[in-house]
């Protein structure tokens, strides 16, 4: 009796690393095996130049020598905001994006659309300020010195069960993103949002996560609110995007003013197919968006408010994410 509770303990166990590797990216961000070289790609043991045993003098330091645009190691190039087929030595997927060179679909650290960022998230390890961290809508607090952010803050370097290797604990707060199935490898084609995805976001931003019904009617504190979590029913669950002017998302893009005079734009859904629904990436950008915000949409640098140097990661200039639903 006892040998048979020993042997299911065992393979339940297993079961869980097991479940826990696999969910893992791979690469240097998960399937360890007990001969590993992936630590020695980051790290190492007596000459570390970095914390941490970082080889590198920071965390943003070491991601960009893979991520940036003179990296070699990764296809995803996050200050341009552009996919760079062939710079992976062991991508063997081939060229998941429709075109080499298309749009990264989480914007850019410093150019998105071949034009430079009007606004994104620092993640150069300093300090910064949050919209929405534990303070009313519209002021801005300031986090933590000994706390600031870096890529590691979004991204879990070793590998994580949630979505895009997001950490299971943001800022302190427990984080579960749903995994999406996207083949044999990473699909870059389309944005494919799990369930939980805005309560990432809400792990900083956390006083807009509001998901109350007719939130937008209902004062909250000071003021109102989008609702965020909500159900979208505009294309009865066939497909992962809202959009206007008709066209492939997958083929005209996001913002693709097209030929003629009905422009094209569409936005993600996340858990397409199954609820589809609105959550904060349907209208921000995770990483840097190179939107422009002018005439009424120009808040004049009031806190809380977009202005012509700052986009708050929207998607689209001025106020064209509320236009794709709200068609006036």
């Amino acid at each position: 009796m006892k040998k048979s509770i020993l042997v299911t303990i065992v393979v339940l166990t297993l079961s869980l690393v097991m479940a826990r590797v696999a969910l893992a990216d791979g690469g240097p961000h998960g399937g360890y095996t007990s001969t590993t070289d992936a630590c020695a790609g980051c790290h190492r043991a007596h000459t570390a130049i970095g914390p941490r045993l970082l080889m590198d003098n920071s965390t943003y330091d070491l991601c960009i020598s893979c991520h940036g645009n003179a990296g070699t190691g990764a296809d995803s190039n996050v200050l341009d905001g552009i996919w760079l087929e062939g710079r992976n030595p062991t991508d063997t997927t081939g060229d998941l994006q429709t075109a080499i060179n298309a749009n990264l679909l989480g914007g850019g650290f410093n150019n998105y659309g071949a034009a430079p960022v009007t606004s994104s998230h620092d993640p150069t390890d300093t300090q910064v300020d949050a919209w929405g961290y534990g303070v009313a809508r519209g002021a801005l607090a300031a986090l933590s010195g000994a706390n600031p952010l870096s890529c590691a803050s979004c991204h879990d370097p070793h590998g994580s069960p949630n979505y895009r290797i997001i950490p299971e604990t943001v800022n302190g707060v427990a984080v579960a993103v749903a995994l999406v199935d996207e083949g044999a490898a990473k699909d870059y084609d389309d944005e494919q949002w799990g369930a939980g995805t805005s309560a990432f976001c809400a792990a900083c931003h956390d006083d807009y996560h509001q998901t109350a019904a007719n939130q937008g009617s209902t004062l909250d504190g000071a003021s109102y609110t989008h609702r965020i979590n909500m159900p979208w029913d505009g294309d009865a669950g066939t497909d992962p995007y809202i959009g206007m002017g008709g066209g492939n998302p997958e083929t005209v893009g996001f913002d693709d003013d097209g030929a003629g005079p009905n422009p094209t734009f569409y936005l993600p859904l996340a858990e397409s197919g199954v609820n589809d629904t609105l959550v904060c990436m349907t209208c921000h950008l995770p990483h840097g968006s190179s939107a422009e915000m002018i005439g009424n949409a120009d808040g004049a640098g009031l806190p809380g408010e977009t202005s012509a140097t700052d986009s708050a990661l929207l998607r689209l200039d001025n106020r064209g994410v509320c236009q794709v639903c709200h068609q006036k």
